[in-house]
């Protein structure tokens, strides 16, 4: 039978290898972690780029879009409700339907709203929405 002082000894080395275990599992775990999130950061990433390359439209507008759109505000800004319909857009830019929403998006919704027509609900209208005065 072990004596006293090996059991001790025996006890010691046990709790020292649980300890470097323990010790040995945080480090895969840190490690784990770590590497859990640098994969998300470029699931994320990948998901910024597909989505740029599906959306392209979705950039800064080109010199023509700035155009169209500078065309627009004069427009609403010699409207005399500071409205108007998209169809009168369309009109006013000879370009498809389409387009009218494309260019639409792109515009500072801050300052434009877009709003169902009274007379026709399926009608939209951009309208330039009027700046506070202090």
């Amino acid at each position: 039978m072990a004596s006293e002082g090996e059991s001790t000894t025996g006890n010691v080395r046990l709790q020292e290898e649980i300890r470097a275990l323990k010790s040995e599992l945080q480090s895969l775990r840190d490690q784990w972690d770590s590497e859990l999130a640098r994969i998300f950061r470029e699931i994320a990433l990948d998901r910024q780029r597909l989505t740029r390359l599906e959306h392209p439209e979705d950039g800064e507008p080109t010199h023509a879009e700035q155009a169209h759109l500078q065309k627009i505000e004069k427009h609403l800004l010699a409207s005399p409700r500071h409205a108007a319909s998209f169809a009168e857009i369309r009109g006013l830019l000879g370009v498809s339907p389409g387009r009218v929403s494309q260019l639409v998006k792109k515009l500072d919704l801050q300052r434009f709203e877009i709003r169902r027509s009274a007379r026709d609900h399926k009608a939209r209208v951009l309208v330039l929405k009027r700046r506070s005065s202090f």
